[in-house]
Parts: C-alpha cells; sequence; structure tokens
C-alpha cells in the first residue's frame, strides 16, 4: 500500500516542484536544467561505473572483500538513474547521493545494520569454512 501511495504522490510532486521552478526561472531554463541533470546523470554512470569495476578488482586481486565499494557503486548507479529521471526532487536526491562523504556513511550503515549478507569464504567443495570435519556420536539425554 505504500509503495502505490508512493507511486501516485511521487510524480504529482515532481510536477508541482517543476511548475514552480519553471515560473521562477522560466520553462525554457527548467528545461535546459533537465536536460543537463540527464547528460549529466549518463556521464556520472559510464565513468563511475569504470572506476568501480577497477577498485572491485584491485581489492579482489589483494584478497580484500570489496563489499563497500561494490555498494558504493550501486548506489553512484542509482543516483545516476535518478538524474536521467526529468524532475528536480530526484535530481536533488541524486546529488545529495553522489555526495562521497553520505554515500559511504550510507554505504556504512547498510553492512553494519546485516541489510546486505556476505557469505563466509568457501573451499572448493562448497562448503563453507576451512573444509575440517569433526566426527563424533551423540546420544539424548532426555530419553
Amino acid at each position: 500500500m505504500r509503495f502505490l501511495v508512493v507511486l501516485v504522490l511521487f510524480p504529482l510532486i515532481e510536477v508541482a516542484v517543476f511548475a514552480q521552478v519553471g515560473g521562477k526561472i522560466g520553462a525554457m531554463w527548467a528545461v535546459f536544467l533537465t536536460l543537463c541533470t540527464a547528460f549529466l546523470g549518463m556521464f556520472l554512470i559510464k565513468t563511475q561505473g569504470f572506476r568501480i569495476i577497477t577498485q572491485v578488482r584491485e581489492q579482489v586481486a589483494q584478497g580484500q572483500m570489496p563489499a563497500q565499494t561494490v555498494l558504493s557503486g550501486v548506489m553512484v548507479f542509482i543516483c545516476g538513474a535518478l538524474l536521467l529521471i526529468p524532475g528536480f526532487v530526484t535530481d536533488t536526491l541524486a546529488l545529495i547521493g553522489l555526495i562521497p562523504a553520505v554515500r559511504q556513511s550510507m554505504a556504512a550503515a547498510i553492512l553494519s545494520k546485516g541489510l546486505i549478507i556476505r557469505n563466509a569464504p568457501t573451499s572448493g567443495r562448497g562448503q563453507q569454512g576451512s573444509g575440517n570435519v569433526i566426527e563424533g556420536q551423540y546420544r539424548r539425554e532426555d530419553e
């Protein structure tokens, strides 16, 4: 139900803000700014995407877990996609998300809350851990 409310209200808010900005600076300037942010979004998706892929490869080569870098890259991609959507509200949200300190703190918060599950390293046989097996017997005491 919340999603439906957001789905209906968000475009209405975008149109209202666009009309207000267009009334203040002029319709042609509002359209020009919208087109500029769309091109900025395409540029950021392209350049930042390649940068993030390079960082992930370097971290994997060093044996590090690139979870925060990958999450930061996903957020850059989302912010770039928000810049492609016409409207000033989405552009504002995207520009806030593109601030490195904001993006890194959001990524750290998501990882610390466990919203993204990181798997333990696995052995070649698909079992988790080091592959050591401890065998034994047990007996239930309550019988």
